[in-house]
């Protein structure tokens, strides 16, 4: 019985070397994203140059986005904006890219999270504040000095509602946030690129499509242990 697990051990353990040979010579985009694909959607009928088929993405914005999901590395601002979100659409990247970013009001899903949901939310939503000690909620950039940061990514969560305001918001989620008294505060899923708040903005779509999904999620995973994961990628567990 040693004999043959020295053997199997011995083995497999040369098929693991190779593996991981092989992967460090697959290319994979720069944090830049030259060499892939991409749609500027100033209009509507743009959303129809991405793909209706399966693949990986990223959205790009020079819109400001103050807030995170998650603690991680981000990406490094590029082309005076940053990739605020990635991720991959088994079947339709340019549905998906819809449901973020020409998205309803009442939307039931979406990663992007940019804007206050005007309610109670009846549905699925990324809380923003909540009076709950322990609710997961987003976490806001500091933008210290070198010598007062702790980490290279240093946030904290926005534990109280007057850091609302620390949000990127228009005047009218001000004036909802002022108006109300909620006990929790939620994001809408999506957002409209055409609202009067992002329409000043540019979003531009990444894509990469007509490869094996084994394949792409190589890409996702190693383009973010390379360059970081984007901020509106969701929190690494819980809501």
């Amino acid at each position: 019985m040693s004999i043959v697990n020295k053997f199997s051990e011995s083995t497999w353990k040369k098929e693991e070397k190779k593996f991981k040979q092989m992967q460090e010579r697959i290319r994979i985009p720069n944090k830049n994203l030259d060499k892939v694909d991409f749609v500027s959607l100033k209009k509507r009928s743009d959303f129809n140059k991405i793909p209706a088929t399966g693949g990986c993405y990223w959205i790009w914005t020079n819109e400001p986005v103050k807030h995170r999901f998650h603690r991680n590395r981000i990406p490094d601002r590029i082309k005076n904006g940053e990739v605020i979100y990635n991720g991959i659409a088994k079947d339709n990247v340019q549905g998906r890219v819809k449901h973020h970013l020409l998205g309803q009001i009442e939307a039931g899903w979406s990663g992007i999270s940019l804007d206050i949901y005007p309610g109670e939310a009846r549905s699925h939503k990324k809380k923003i504040w909540s009076r709950r000690p322990n609710t997961k909620v987003p976490y806001l950039d500091l933008f210290l000095s070198k010598a007062h940061r702790k980490t290279p990514y240093e946030c904290e969560p926005l534990r109280n509602k007057d850091s609302i305001f620390k949000l990127f918001l228009s005047n009218q989620e001000k004036k909802f946030v002022r108006s109300s008294d909620l006990s929790t505060y939620y994001f809408r899923n999506g957002i409209n690129i055409f609202d009067k708040k992002h329409k000043k903005y540019t979003f531009i779509v990444y894509f990469i499509v007509g490869l094996e999904s084994l394949y792409l999620e190589y890409l996702e995973k190693r383009w973010r242990e390379r360059f970081g994961l984007p901020r509106l990628c969701s929190y690494s567990s819980g809501r």
